[in-house]
């Protein structure tokens, strides 16, 4: 399940893996992953998904300088381990998520 990023950068920290998707609700090519990280998260389920919309929160995709979205961040143990920018296949991000739990 991809929660909604409501602000509380604490939970995130105490994941021991997550990912952060940041997005904009007006960003074609987030809606267009949409279906497969939906897919991934809940085949990933012990990782922590949050969708992070860069409207509500930018201070926090400042922090990550995020420069363009989609752009998703790999944590471990609240340190990022990895980015992807520009995803387009399911495949990207599952290889990045195995790489994140050591698989």
């Amino acid at each position: 399940m991809i929660k909604e990023f409501d602000g509380d950068f604490g939970r995130i920290k105490r994941a021991k893996y997550a990912l952060l998707w940041f997005s904009s609700p007006g960003c074609p090519p987030c809606r267009m992953i949409e279906p497969f990280m939906k897919e991934l998260s809940e085949e990933y389920g012990h990782v922590k998904f949050w969708e992070v919309d860069i409207n509500k929160h930018l201070m926090v995709a400042q922090s990550f300088d995020i420069l363009n979205v989609p752009t998703l961040v790999y944590l471990r143990k609240g340190k990022e381990v990895g980015r992807q920018n520009l995803v387009r296949r399911k495949e990207e991000v599952e290889e990045k998520l195995k790489k994140l739990l050591g698989l």
